[in-house]
């Protein structure tokens, strides 16, 4: 399946913090055939920014995210990090370059025998910072994620939400300019996985970082990514801003992702309860999307009125994506074929998107 997306909706490479082109990663397998972990991919995260990589199990998403710190090498392709052509490092320039590059893991990684505070040291340690220096930085790291009262505590004293705070303490305490984040909230509560999430997003804004988060879930996207790459299979199928690849989702596995989170499908049962249409007309079923400058218009009794149409709302719900709204209608629209077409018409012209429902839905 080609990449249709990769070049049109990445900014420019000399403005990107992380620059991905053309990666591929095959793993060895019985009797040769191997599995193809990374097709091809190419990605731009700006400076700032938080990117999101959604996909399913098996769909690439942690081969890539390991690629950008070389944790995995790529067998094709560039990888460029800060400007710096990371497959050129050296071992020794490689290790300098990882001191800007943090990494939160889904399963946090603790030492369980070594204190919070000793967590936090661990990379300062690997990397030779003197004792003197150590201290300060871990107590820097553990306030920014609000684990001050902690340091002496140990992993197994911790919740789960705690133990991920401890990692991300850990990723920052070598000061990065970039975090990458490896399903770091999948292991967590619902309550706890909002308030990482929170932290996250404050991070970003006080410390200036530049974040690439991974997830199979596409709610962790929608509440705090700038930007997002659907991956299937090795490739990216659809990249772009959030509110654009909600809002107008192109390929089928993207409108799976939505479909789970925001609900497109009409409740069970519905249609069977609607009334059958008289036999001058037909019924469809449509979906509106309203997003834009005539999301707020009350373009159903208008349409009604215009196309001397019967629109029977039969779901509906309104949302928000960072600062901007965008709701979501099922509608039955009963009349004659060529009025529904014209009201469909006349919608695409107010920028709003119409979908067919299936009726066995």
């Amino acid at each position: 399946m080609p990449q249709t997306t990769q070049d049109r909706d990445h900014p420019a490479s000399s403005d990107s913090a992380i620059r991905l082109r053309g990666l591929h990663r095959r793993f060895a397998g019985r009797g040769g055939a191997g599995t193809k972990a990374l097709d091809g991919v190419s990605l731009d995260v700006a400076p700032g920014e938080i990117y999101g990589i959604v996909g399913r199990s098996g769909a690439g998403k942690s081969t890539l995210i390991r690629c950008v710190n070389l944790l995995e090498r790529p067998d094709s392709g560039e990888v460029r990090v800060l400007g710096q052509d990371m497959l050129m490092l050296g071992d020794r320039a490689l290790r300098e370059r990882r001191r800007a590059i943090g990494m939160v893991f889904q399963h946090f990684n603790l030492l369980s025998s070594r204190t919070v505070a000793d967590n936090v040291a661990y990379p300062l340690e690997i990397a030779g910072v003197p004792a003197a220096e150590r201290a300060p930085r871990v107590a820097e790291a553990l306030s920014l994620v609000g684990l001050t009262e902690k340091a002496g505590a140990y992993p197994a004293q911790l919740s789960g939400g705690q133990k991920q705070r401890v990692g991300i303490a850990r990723a920052l305490a070598p000061r990065p300019q970039i975090l990458l984040c490896d399903e770091a909230t999948s292991a967590l509560d619902p309550e706890t996985t909002q308030e990482i999430l929170g932290l996250i997003k404050r991070l970003r804004e006080k410390l200036d970082l530049t974040v690439l988060l991974i997830t199979h879930e596409m709610a962790v996207v929608k509440e705090i990514c700038d930007r997002v790459a659907v991956m299937e299979a090795g490739l990216i199928v659809e990249q772009g801003r959030v509110f654009d690849v909600f809002t107008r989702p192109r390929h089928p596995t993207t409108r799976r992702f939505i479909a789970d989170t925001i609900g497109y499908a009409v409740p069970r049962g519905t249609v069977a309860r609607l009334p059958a249409p008289r036999a001058d007309e037909e019924r469809r079923l449509l979906q509106v999307l309203f997003a834009g400058p005539n999301s707020t218009r009350a373009v159903i009794s208008e349409a009604s009125r215009r196309y001397g149409l019967d629109l029977d709302i039969i779901s509906g719900r309104i949302d928000a994506i960072g600062e901007e709204p965008f709701g979501l209608m099922a509608l039955a629209a009963y009349g004659p074929s060529g009025r529904i077409d014209a009201a469909i018409a006349w919608f695409g012209e107010l920028g709003l998107t119409v979908t067919p429902l299936d009726e066995g839905n």
